[in-house]
């Protein structure tokens, strides 16, 4: 069974990217978010299943993963 990874609206703006993956289990966020050719310093927030996770997270069968990006103002 593979896992789902969500992108936010902004992520998905700024990389020009789908807005969602099947990844496999097994590997970190980090891992998986390099593997999918997005900087890992870009994502601010990891959510899985609802709640906060780190980047650090190994992803499990089943997990609903979403990422969000580092937002600047000024």
């Amino acid at each position: 069974m593979a896992a789902i990874l969500r992108l936010g609206d902004s992520l998905k703006a700024m990389l020009g990217k789908e807005s969602e993956y099947t990844v496999e289990p097994g590997r970190s966020v980090r891992e998986t978010i390099i593997a999918l050719g997005i900087k890992p310093e870009l994502v601010a927030m990891v959510s899985v299943d609802g709640e906060m996770q780190t980047k650090n997270y190994i992803i499990r069968d089943g997990d609903a993963i979403r990422i969000l990006a580092v937002i600047g103002g000024g």
